[in-house]
């Protein structure tokens, strides 16, 4: 439940809106008449930014930007950089009035008076600064020039951010990537070589050179796109004392290394999940000072959220000192839904797996938040950034939540492991412990695989019946991962070791597996599929090991990457895949092994996907073929057909899983 939703909450909101908005509002008609003092202007400075912070703790975005552009106009006064006019007071007079009217309006958009206003200040502004003397001369940029430049076009915009093209801003970044990790095997394969001469050892040495000015290089294009955790934490003290306030209990939050950057769709995305948190702590965890006081804790409830970056990794800590998790309620929860059996009464992790289930609640209806989202919705991020939750609780001690997150979106560490005869990457963020196979006693209980990790016994899956495919050797090593429901071992054929990898989201024709991420670029052209482990384990524990005959898949595409994403993507689909990298491969497979359906890329040097179809149909092969295309058109797809494709798929604009469910759909009705 949004805090924007909460009747008690608003009010407030609304009544501190009443207040500062009167303030400024005084404060902007006696700008009519004289310069204000500079006591008065760092006060109207205060209320703006108080507004910004207020507001987007509420979720009224609107409101917020209108406290934004409202604090850079005041503090454009306060700072001198502007000279005080009629048109700039009746500017910041007419935006103050919009504001409070917005508090009843759509927190996202507000009303159109205050985009009118919001407007208005800002050709105000613009139209003050403008009086400032042309420069004599057109300096050239050089590097050295570059944060002077930004910091002019930041002034320019009259506000703190800089407004970029985002798909380019992006791309860059993605290719930085690439190029990093193909620089990477680069220098790996000239470091090999180094005893052959000295003319090998100069050529390493270059490669290092040019290495660490990609690296430099990449560090500077991720900033770009970064922000400090800060932006979304600054309003989490007023939110924490709101809830306090209305839930009569007294709690102190304190915060360290809020000031640690991260890429800014990790931190964003991060923003609704880390409230949800807090709000839980307080409404849930923290005790009313009557209850503090009977059990002998202090009155005031203690509150942390800490966050650190480790390499590629961003950790966020929240934990409080209050009653912790009842696990008898939550089992009684459990039973009634249906969800869980009485003889799980004591198995913590399908109840802390139960914890994060949408809809599940021990809070009676009519509370602040209880219907029994809010961790639902954090487990539900964090799977999406490809991260880990860890969630500790002790009955009457409190509760520890850990949150960790790769820092960029784009640049991930990964383990590189082989299962069913194919390499597959799993986030190194999640890999709690790597251990020979060899080493372990295996447990059988029933239908469930155990091992004894730590200090306590946790399941073992096989990764490739995870996936759904058949195991291609028997494991070397297990990996104990991190899962929502608890740590969980993977067991795989061969651990190829840790890699740094350029991350790339799936295709929507390629999605609809939820256990797979996306794929990673290794460099060299090489490239695999990132599995989900938690997703994985849920996989696993319902999933059976395929015994049947599954449909056969060629894939044949002349991209080496394409050929191993589609192949992965199907073979966790339930398909049985073959690949190949030309059509002349492609007649060749053909000639000796039939298949249930053909997937043939539409794009290719030597011969194109129509052409390729229409020699396959010469052949007397009826199997469906898919066409699939980067770059659609209609004239492409109608020759397609024509040649003998059942159906032409855009890779960019189809509907999720629509491959799968395409060839799903053509070997049901070619039987």
């Amino acid at each position: 439940m949004s805090a924007s939703d909460e009747v008690d909450l608003q009010s407030l909101f609304a009544a501190e809106i009443d207040e500062r908005s009167a303030r400024l509002a005084e404060g902007a008609t006696r700008l009519h008449g004289a310069p204000l003092d500079a006591e008065s202007l760092a006060t109207m400075v205060r209320e703006g930014h108080t507004i910004k912070g207020t507001a987007r703790m509420m979720g009224f975005i609107a409101i917020s930007d209108a406290g934004k552009l409202l604090e850079d106009g005041w503090r454009y006064l306060r700072d001198g950089e502007l000279e005080a006019s009629s048109t700039i007071a009746e500017a910041l007079a007419l935006l103050t009035a919009e504001v409070r009217a917005a508090v009843d309006a759509d927190p996202a958009t507000g009303t159109p008076g205050l985009a009118a206003g919001m407007r208005a200040l800002r050709v105000a502004l613009h139209d003050q600064g403008a009086d400032a003397p042309e420069p004599t001369h057109d300096p050239v940029p050089t590097a050295s020039d570059l944060d002077g430049l930004l910091g002019t076009i930041g002034t320019l915009g009259f506000g703190d951010n800089v407004r970029v093209d985002a798909t380019n801003l992006y791309r860059l970044i993605n290719e930085l990537c690439s190029l990093r990790v193909d620089v990477e095997v680069l220098a790996e394969k000239a470091g090999s070589a180094v005893a052959d001469g000295s003319k090998v050892a100069e050529l390493a040495a270059l490669v290092d050179e040019i290495d660490a000015s990609v690296v430099d290089l990449q560090e500077r294009a991720v900033e770009l796109a970064a922000m400090p955790l800060s932006e979304i934490t600054a309003t989490f003290i007023q939110l924490v004392r709101y809830i306090a306030r209305r839930s009569d209990k007294d709690v102190r939050l304190e915060m360290t290394g809020t000031d640690t950057v991260a890429d800014r769709r990790v931190v964003e995305r991060l923003s609704d999940p880390l409230r949800h948190l807090l709000v839980n702590a307080v409404e849930h965890g923290i005790e009313t000072v009557a209850e503090r006081q009977a059990r002998g804790k202090p009155r005031t409830g203690s509150l942390t959220l800490t966050a650190e970056v480790t390499g590629q990794r961003l950790t966020i800590t929240i934990e409080d000192d209050g009653r912790g998790v009842d696990w008898a309620a939550v089992h009684r929860v459990g039973i009634r839904r249906g969800l869980i059996d009485e003889s799980q009464v004591d198995d913590r992790d399908a109840l802390r797996s139960l914890l994060f289930t949408a809809g599940v609640s021990t809070v009676p209806d009519g509370e602040l938040v209880g219907d029994g989202s809010g961790l639902a919705l954090v487990a539900s991020v964090v799977e999406s950034l490809q991260g880990t939750l860890t969630f500790d609780t002790e009955p009457g001690r409190g509760t520890r939540v850990v949150i960790a997150v790769p820092r960029s979106r784009a640049l991930q560490d990964a383990v590189i492991v082989t299962a069913a005869g194919q390499d597959w990457g799993i986030p190194e963020i999640s890999i709690l412990e790597s251990v020979p196979f060899a080493d372990l006693e295996i447990h059988e209980t029933g239908s469930r695989r155990e091992v004894f990790w730590l200090d306590r016994w946790i399941p073992v899956v096989g990764f490739a019946e995870a996936v759904g495919l058949r195991p291609a050797g028997e494991p070397d090593r297990l990996l104990v991962v991190s899962t929502t429901s608890g740590p969980v071992g993977l067991a795989v054929e061969f651990e190829k070791g840790r890699r740094q990898v350029a991350a790339r989201e799936l295709g929507p024709v390629l999605a609809g597996i939820p256990h797979l991420t996306g794929a990673a670029l290794l460099g060299a052209g090489e490239v695999i599929v990132l599995v989900d482990p938690t997703r994985l384990a849920d996989r696993a524990r319902a999933a059976q090991t395929p015994t049947g005959p599954r449909p056969k898949v060629l894939v044949v595409d002349d991209s080496r990457g394409a050929r191993l994403v589609v192949g992965g993507a199907l073979g966790s689909a339930g398909f049985e895949v073959e690949l190949a990298g030309s059509p002349t491969e492609a007649l060749s497979v053909l000639a000796e092994q039939s298949f249930d359906a053909l997937v043939v890329d539409y794009q290719m040097p030597t011969m194109d996907g129509a052409t390729l179809a229409a020699r396959i149909r010469e052949l007397g092969i009826d199997s469906p073929i898919i066409m699939l295309s980067g770059v659609a058109t209609a004239a492409d797809a109608s020759r397609a057909i024509e040649a003998g494709a059942n159906a032409y798929l855009d890779k960019d604009d189809v509907r999720k899983g629509a491959l799968a469910e395409a060839i799903r759909g053509l070997v049901r009705t070619s039987d």
